[in-house]
């Protein structure tokens, strides 16, 4: 983005390098698959041990139904219960390996959705419509995860605009709301804009000193106070300072 772009939310803004997050993606997205194919290869087993196991009960049932108890050995008739044990063992142990790659195919689909978020997460974008009004990266620049002393991008809504007003709080009493207000524009009072009221910031703080550093004060108590401005017929910029007047009583 740059500076003066108007964006909608969801807009990219930038984004950081990934180069070493699409390898680390192919790589996971290769292991889904590996274990994709496992699992198919295990199921396979369990339906050839099923077969097996379905085999040894039929020639087991074939024995035992047998009237004539001499027709097979003793032999026989141990070898033949031993064989469908094995392959009852068989198919629970099919079964097992099936859940164990089955396991393995949810573990490889997590990493996957974890590098896919690291990569989604790597453009950052904008969180409502707005105006791009600053912004202070540039490409190969290093940037913190966390909180910086300047944000790398400033974003504004600039329609309507508005204008937070001081007003020291000796005066605040004779504000009411919705008595009329308008801006002059400083540096040319002839260039004035109405003002709708919107609402007061209920708590009076310390004044700031609008000299751009953001740590001074003086020693003065303001209620803010915000208003739309009606600026249709003015060229202003988000960020200007206006005199105001509010209209009052006494």
């Amino acid at each position: 983005a740059k500076a003066g772009d108007i964006v909608k939310a969801g807009a990219p803004l930038f984004r950081l390098h990934t180069r070493h997050l699409a390898p680390q993606l192919a790589e996971a997205k290769g292991q889904l698959l590996s274990r994709e194919a496992a699992v198919r290869s295990a199921e396979a087993r369990v339906a050839t041990a099923k077969a097996g196991q379905n085999e040894a009960r039929i020639n087991l049932g074939n024995a035992e139904s047998m009237k004539d108890g001499r027709g097979l050995s003793v032999e026989e008739m141990t070898r033949r219960r031993t064989a469908l044990e094995s392959a009852n063992a068989g198919v629970t142990a099919a079964e097992a390996a099936v859940a164990a790659t089955r396991a393995d195919v949810s573990a490889a689909g997590a990493t996957v959705e974890v590098v896919s978020t690291d990569l989604a997460r790597s453009t950052v974008t904008a969180p409502i419509d707005a105006t791009v009004l600053q912004v202070k990266l540039r490409p190969g620049e290093a940037v913190i995860a966390g909180p910086v002393a300047q944000p790398y991008l400033l974003l504004g809504n600039t329609s309507p605009l508005h204008i937070r007003v001081d007003v020291d709080e000796h005066e605040a009493w004779r504000v009411m709301p919705h008595t009329a207000a308008e801006a002059s524009v400083r540096g040319n009072a002839g260039l004035r804009a109405s003002l709708r009221f919107v609402r007061f910031e209920p708590y009076v703080i310390p004044k700031a000193s609008l000299t751009g550093a953001a740590t001074e004060r003086v020693d003065t108590r303001v209620l803010q106070i915000i208003y739309e401005l009606d600026a249709a017929a003015l060229r202003l910029f988000p960020g200007q300072q206006m005199d105001v007047f509010i209209q009052t009583d006494s």
